[in-house]
C-alpha cells in the first residue's frame, strides 16, 4: 500500500503540557484528539457523589463529588432499583412507562454512584449518569444489568450470532452478576482476546465495588486512562496501518498496552523521536492551524463559514465561484454535497457539540434533498459522538444535535478576545509558547541556522521562562543558539522569527 493510501495514527506526546493524537489518511487529517494537562478530561471517572440539592423544576439533582462545583443529574440519567439502564434507546432518553420524577428517586444526603459523562464547562459544573459502564478494548462491562448485548455498528448477523456464542462461553464459565457489551472492534478477535478483556474489566469493576462499599462520599472511585492509551483503544481498528510515536516513555506505554490487548498488531507501533517535531514532519501542523479558520474552503471552488456562538453553531455553505455553470440546480446539489462531507470532517476535528444549523444553498428537487440527506447521514457514521439529525428543511436548513462532552478545541486553545468584546478568539498563552517550542525544534533542524531569535509578547516569554531547561536541552541537542526576546509591541498571538547563519548573516523572518 502506498503512503497516499495509508491510514495512520500519530502520536505527539513531548511537550509535557499537551498531548495531540492525529489520525490520517493519505497525510489529510480525519480525526483530532488533544489534552492539555491545564484541561484533562473527567468524562469516564466514577464518584460516589452524594445529593446536596434535588430541584423539582428542572428534574435534576446537584450531586458533590468532590470537585469545586456539585456535579448535575438529570432525571433521565438517574436508575432506579430494580431498572435496567441499557433498555433505554438511547442515553438519556426517558423509558416508556409512567412518568419518573426526580423527587421521587433521590433525597438530599443519599450517597449514588456516578460517572462523569461531560466536563464541567464555564460556570457549570461536569454533568453525570447512574447508568455507570467500564470500557476496554473489545468489551464494555456493565454492572446494572446481567445481559449481554452487541454494538449495534455490527450488523452482519452472522459475526452478530458467533459473537454473542463466544460471550455465552465466557459468562457461562465464569458466573457473574454484571453485564457486557461487546464493542465493534471485536469485529474478528479471538476468543483469548476477548476473554483476556472479560477478565481484566470484572477485576476493575470488583475494586471500584470494593471502593464504593468502604468510602465515604464524595470520594473518586475510578479514573479514565491517559489520553492516548485511551484513543488507541477507542480508536485503533484493523485499517491503521502504523501507530508513531515521538516520545520513548509513551512508546513504551503503548508496545505494553498492545503486548497484553492486541498482540496481533504490535508490529505496527514506530517509535519516531527524531529532531524534526512529528507533525511538522508530516504536514498536520498547518492543517491545525487552518481549524481555527472560519472559512473553509471546498474542492470546486465554494466555501462553508463556521461560526460558533453562545448558544449554537452557525455553518453557511456558498457556492463561491461555481455561480458561473449552466445548471443551478447541478451547482448547488455539487456544492452541497462537498460541504456536507467537509462540514461532518470539521464538526469531529473541531470537537463541536450541541445545535447546530447547517444553512445548504437551496435546492427545488426533491431527490436531490433526500441525496443530500442521505450524504450527511452516511458521513456521520464516522463520528463516533451520539448525533440526532432532523429532516432538511423546505429551505434546505438542517439541524444536528451533536453530543458535548468536552469543551471544543477552540475554547481549549483560545481566549477570547480582549479587543472584540468576547465575540472572537486568539489562542491563549500556553497555545503561542507551545507553537514557540515546536517551531523551535523544526528550525533549529535545518543545517544553515546557528541562531534563532524569537520576538513573543511579555506574557508568553513568562511561561516560556519556565521551560528554561527545555530550551537548555534544545540548544545542546542542536549545538545552537536561542533567544528569547520579550515585546511588548507584540500582541499575546503573534511570534516574530529571525534565523541567522554562523557568520551571524540573517537567513530568513517567519511569523507564527
Amino acid at each position: 500500500m502506498s503512503d497516499h493510501d495509508a491510514r495512520w495514527m500519530l502520536v505527539n506526546a513531548v511537550e509535557k503540557e499537551e498531548t495531540r493524537i492525529a489520525v490520517v489518511r493519505g497525510g489529510r487529517l480525519e480525526d483530532l484528539h488533544v489534552e492539555r494537562t491545564s484541561h484533562e478530561t473527567l468524562v469516564g471517572n466514577i464518584y460516589k457523589g452524594r445529593v446536596e440539592n434535588v430541584h423539582a423544576s428542572l428534574q435534576a439533582a446537584f450531586v458533590n463529588i468532590g470537585l469545586e462545583k456539585n456535579a448535575f443529574l438529570h432525571v433521565s440519567e438517574t436508575v432506579g432499583e430494580g431498572e435496567e439502564p441499557y433498555h433505554h434507546p438511547q442515553r438519556g432518553q426517558r423509558p416508556r412507562g409512567p412518568k419518573r420524577l426526580i423527587q421521587n428517586l433521590l433525597r438530599p444526603g443519599q450517597e449514588v454512584l456516578v460517572q462523569v459523562i461531560r466536563d464541567p464547562f464555564g460556570e457549570k459544573g461536569p454533568s453525570v449518569s447512574m447508568e455507570v459502564s467500564l470500557p476496554g478494548r473489545f468489551l464494555v462491562l456493565t454492572p446494572l444489568t446481567t445481559k449481554v448485548g452487541v454494538s449495534k455498528k455490527i450488523t452482519n448477523p452472522t459475526q452478530r450470532a458467533q459473537l454473542r456464542t463466544l460471550m455465552k462461553q465466557l459468562t457461562d464459565a465464569n458466573p457473574s452478576n454484571v453485564g457486557f457489551i461487546v464493542r465493534t472492534a471485536s469485529g474478528d478477535t479471538p476468543m483469548q482476546d476477548l476473554k483476556n478483556d472479560f477478565e481484566y474489566l470484572q477485576r476493575v469493576w470488583h475494586a471500584v465495588d470494593q471502593r464504593a462499599q468502604q468510602a465515604k462520599a464524595p470520594a473518586s472511585l475510578y479514573q479514565e486512562t491517559e489520553l492516548v492509551l485511551r484513543t488507541v483503544r477507542d480508536f485503533f481498528s484493523t485499517d491503521i496501518d502504523k501507530v508513531i510515536v515521538d516520545d520513548p516513555g509513551v512508546h513504551q506505554r503503548l508496545k505494553d498496552f498492545f503486548e497484553h490487548v492486541m498482540p496481533r498488531f504490535g508490529e505496527r507501533l514506530e517509535l519516531d523521536s527524531g529532531p524534526t517535531p512529528l507533525f511538522y514532519k508530516h504536514d498536520l501542523e498547518s492543517q491545525i492551524e487552518q481549524l481555527a479558520s472560519k472559512t473553509v474552503n471546498l474542492p470546486s471552488g465554494g466555501s462553508i463559514v463556521i461560526e460558533p456562538t453562545e448558544g449554537m453553531t452557525a455553518i453557511d455553505v456558498n457556492s463561491g465561484r461555481l455561480v458561473r455553470e449552466a445548471n443551478p440546480e447541478d451547482l448547488a446539489l455539487k456544492t452541497n454535497l462537498e460541504a456536507a462531507r467537509e462540514i461532518m470532517r470539521q464538526l469531529r476535528l473541531r470537537d463541536l457539540g450541541g445545535i447546530i444549523v447547517i444553512d445548504f444553498i437551496d435546492m427545488k428537487q426533491e431527490r436531490h434533498k433526500r441525496d443530500l440527506e442521505n450524504a450527511v447521514r452516511e458521513e456521520s457514521r464516522r463520528d463516533r459522538s451520539q448525533m440526532v439529525i432532523l429532516p432538511l428543511s423546505q429551505f434546505c436548513l438542517l439541524e444536528i444535535a451533536r453530543q458535548k462532552t468536552r469543551p471544543s478545541l477552540q475554547v481549549v486553545s483560545s481566549d477570547p478576545c480582549p479587543a472584540c468584546g468576547g465575540t472572537g478568539f486568539v489562542k491563549n498563552i500556553e497555545s503561542m509558547a507551545l507553537e514557540v517550542m515546536r517551531a523551535l525544534k523544526s528550525t533549529l533542524d535545518r543545517d544553515d541556522i546557528a541562531v534563532v531569535e524569537a520576538r513573543v509578547s511579555p506574557d508568553v516569554a513568562g511561561y516560556l521562562k519556565g521551560r528554561l531547561d527545555d530550551l537548555k536541552q534544545l540548544e545542546e541537542r542542536h549545538k545552537k543558539r536561542i533567544h528569547l526576546s520579550p515585546t511588548r509591541e507584540l500582541a499575546s498571538n503573534r511570534v516574530e522569527f529571525s534565523c541567522y547563519n554562523t557568520s551571524g548573516e540573517k537567513v530568513y523572518d517567519f511569523v507564527k
